[in-house]
């Protein structure tokens, strides 16, 4: 039994030790969501380019302009699918260029002050099991100089409370005048993106940002737009933290006020330390063997 027991120790720490991070739950806004059991997205339309709510560029929910995407979601400088199909080269701002995917769900705020109070959305996740929980979820966000880039009253965080415990802040966006020099990403057509007031984000835990033309970290969090070209062309950059806890239910909200401006995330992922299938039932023989 001796014997037997120390087998069982040693076992038990092989397994403990070899857990590894996966994919807990997940939100695409394609429907390929993962152990989302509930989720609570409106979708709010003010017209003339004011949205909060998730849309493509092939077929966008709003109507007008032609073909209806909010134009300071767009980079327009070689494709104009915000500007009635005409390209506009003087464009400063957009996140999104030709080489993004035009199909792919997105969710996109653009000026939507239009809706008074803060607007909220929320997804409800089954993370039963795992421990370690990390959050990934990808974002962009670029402004126009000739309006000071983003208003002071901006506000977006994100929240997340496991088992209706208290909520931590994950992502919260703020705007910052760009006292450092950074530089945004190119437009299309390779001219100057940009400037004035742009979105930082931090959080309860340390925030980084891993850059989507190679998965390597940044030296800062602040949003950008996708490459115009290249690797990770049409990419947003993820933005990743460390949740504290672990349970069975994990809501996460998002609450936002977007004055003016847009910005868009997209990719909302999960991950944590759980054991692998085989790890699960070599366990369970083991168990059996110990009885």
């Amino acid at each position: 039994m001796k014997r037997i027991v120390t087998t069982a120790a040693v076992l038990m720490l092989s397994f403990a030790t070899a857990a590894q991070a996966v994919v807990v739950a997940s939100e695409d806004f394609d429907g390929g969501a993962l152990n989302l059991t509930v989720s609570s997205v409106p979708a709010l339309d003010g017209g003339a380019g004011d949205w909060f709510g998730v849309g493509n560029r092939n077929a966008w929910p709003q109507g007008f302009p032609s073909p209806g995407v909010p134009f300071s979601l767009a980079d327009d400088t070689v494709v104009g699918y915000s500007n009635g199909g005409a390209p506009f080269a003087g464009d400063l701002e957009g996140i999104f260029g030709e080489n993004s995917d035009f199909d792919n769900d997105f969710f996109g705020i653009s000026d939507s002050d239009e809706f008074a109070a803060a607007q909220t959305a929320s997804w409800t996740f089954d993370i039963s099991g795992a421990a370690n929980l990390t959050i990934k979820i990808d974002m962009g966000g670029v402004s126009d100089a000739t309006f000071d880039g983003y208003s002071l009253d901006t506000d977006l965080v994100f929240t997340a409370s496991i088992d209706a415990g208290p909520a931590q802040v994950v992502f919260d966006l703020d705007a910052v005048d760009n006292t450092v020099g950074y530089l945004t990403r190119l437009m299309d057509i390779g001219t100057t993106s940009g400037g004035g007031r742009l979105l930082v984000v931090s959080g309860d835990n340390a925030v980084s940002k891993l850059l989507a033309e190679d998965g390597s970290t940044a030296g800062d969090t602040f949003l950008d737009k996708t490459p115009p070209s290249g690797a990770g062309a049409g990419l947003m950059d993820t933005f990743l933290t460390t949740l504290n806890g672990s349970g069975s239910q994990l809501v996460l909200t998002l609450t936002a006020n977007v004055p003016f401006e847009a910005l868009a995330f997209d990719n909302i992922v999960i991950e944590g330390d759980a054991a692998t299938p085989a790890e699960r039932s070599s366990w369970g023989r083991l168990k059996t063997l110990y009885r």
